[in-house]
């Protein structure tokens, strides 16, 4: 995945941080995980399933700062945290993004 593709999945990055390295580091790191992440819809709430949460997880942050209710330095500062938790274990990170749910447990959604 490259940042273009990262802003045409989701409108909601803002473009003032197209040429960032960190976030180019950052899709480099996560594409995998961002191609098959969903914005949740309000009845999914705090339990959604592994594509609400990469969303919640990984695109969160950077929404709220194209709103304005976060600043620019603390936004990539949030990002470089994401980026130095993955270097850490990189084989097994998406696993620690996703709460485990009980066996048999149904599915988060609208019901």
């Amino acid at each position: 995945m490259t940042v273009d593709e990262l802003l045409a999945l989701f409108p909601e990055v803002p473009r003032d941080l197209r040429d960032e390295p960190i976030l180019a580091e950052y899709v480099k790191a996560f594409g995998p995980l961002l191609r098959v992440a969903q914005k949740p819809t309000p009845c999914v709430g705090d339990n959604g399933d592994a594509p609400h949460v990469f969303y919640t997880r990984l695109v969160n942050d950077l929404a709220i700062y194209a709103i304005g209710l976060a600043k620019r330095d603390r936004t990539l500062a949030r990002l470089q945290a994401t980026l130095d938790k993955h270097r850490q274990q990189p084989a097994t990170f998406a696993c620690t993004l996703v709460p485990r749910r009980a066996p048999g447990a149904p599915r988060a959604g609208c019901r």
